[in-house]
């Protein structure tokens, strides 16, 4: 759920000295590779990415659909298929065929929200087919098997946010404090789609989601005792090993590639930071955890402009990327002030503690 992350910038407007509850929007663009995911994961199912949508039954004929390229096109989803057709007859226990053919499906999709802001769904508005010449279909039977059984199971693409919402807490829970997670998982639950359209590059969702507003709580969190310490440096050597090893496979464009060392560099500054933060240490009194922040983010941040126009799900990234490193703790703190989180030595303990105390059952 990279793509749904975004949804929870718009917090930064909320703090208040008393409590209320306020809908949150903020748009989210769905690049449409992650719509290619959702659709291959609920549809083509089949060897190498294909779906069998229809066949007959004495499997002589049956129709194919593969490769799926999804595009936007004025205001509408652009979803092509390679199709292959074969239309048989069975004499003597074997299928004679009778009719070959393969080609381009292109079918216009128009995004829409039901009436409860739960699923985005993509009905057909139109179908068109070609043969590898570029030639319209001209088989009347194929053509009608295209309209009534095909376009239906494209038209079944949905995403739905009721299938999402466990998800999302699981994924957050670990890092807020018990207090706070009875907020978390109401925010979760208001969770709604507000509006869908479709442009050139994504779709972009206006989603929206209720926060009860706190005044802030700015008591001072006390350090890391050693065993929390010890139990903090053993899931830092995970998380880094294993953040050390996707670096080295991120796809990067020919001008970044030799910035992977600058990123391994940049994570063991951080290991480094978060731990004098985590025990209390401040080099020249300075936080050292909001000094990593501003000091790391612009070599971070054209690494990770480059990186979210290449990973499916990863388009969130390029909000952040276009914030100044103050601002960036701004807003970070802003959207973290519902469930008690904020960018800081202080913030982080409370993080780690929370997410500590979570894996071993103390929370």
């Amino acid at each position: 759920m990279l793509s749904l992350r975004p949804l929870l910038i718009a917090a930064g407007l909320l703090l208040s000295s008393n409590t209320f509850a306020r809908e949150i929007n903020v748009p989210v663009p769905l690049d449409y590779r992650l719509i290619r995911n959702v659709l291959v994961q609920q549809l083509f199912t089949g060897p190498e990415q294909t779906a069998r949508v229809w066949k007959d039954g004495k499997e002589c004929s049956f129709l194919d659909l593969s490769n799926p390229q999804i595009s936007g096109v004025n205001g509408q989803v652009k979803i092509d298929n390679n199709v292959r057709a074969q239309f048989g007859a069975k004499m003597g226990g074997k299928c004679m065929t009778l009719v070959k053919w393969s080609g381009i499906l292109e079918t216009l999709q128009k995004p829409v929200l039901d009436k409860t802001g739960n699923v985005l769904s993509f009905p057909v508005t139109s179908t068109n087919a070609f043969d590898g010449n570029g030639q319209k279909l001209n088989i009347d039977q194929l053509q009608e098997l295209l309209q009534q059984v095909v376009a239906p199971r494209l038209a079944g693409l949905k995403i739905d946010l009721n299938e999402s919402r466990d998800d999302i807490v699981k994924i957050l829970l670990p890092y807020v404090a018990a207090e706070d997670s009875e907020q978390l998982h109401d925010s979760v639950a208001s969770l709604r789609f507000n509006s869908a359209k479709a442009d050139a590059q994504s779709i972009v969702v206006n989603l929206g989601f209720v926060a009860n507003i706190k005044p802030a709580n700015n008591a001072p969190v006390a350090a890391l005792n050693a065993d929390e310490l010890q139990q903090w440096q053993t899931v830092w050597q995970k998380w880094q090993s294993s953040l050390d090893k996707s670096i080295d496979q991120i796809p990067l464009p020919d001008d970044l590639t030799g910035n992977r060392d600058t990123l391994h560099e940049v994570l063991q500054k951080a290991g480094r930071a978060f731990e004098q933060g985590l025990s209390g240490e401040q080099p020249d009194g300075n936080d050292p955890v909001r000094v990593f922040i501003n000091e790391s983010w612009d070599k971070l941040a054209p690494l990770l402009r480059a990186v979210s126009k290449q990973l499916p799900g990863a388009e969130g990234l390029r909000y952040l990327t276009l914030i100044a490193a103050t601002d960036l703790m701004y807003e970070l703190e802003s959207i973290g002030s519902p469930f008690g989180l904020e960018i800081s030595a202080n913030g982080l303990r409370k993080i780690a503690r929370s997410y500590i105390n979570h894996k071993t059952g103390q929370s």
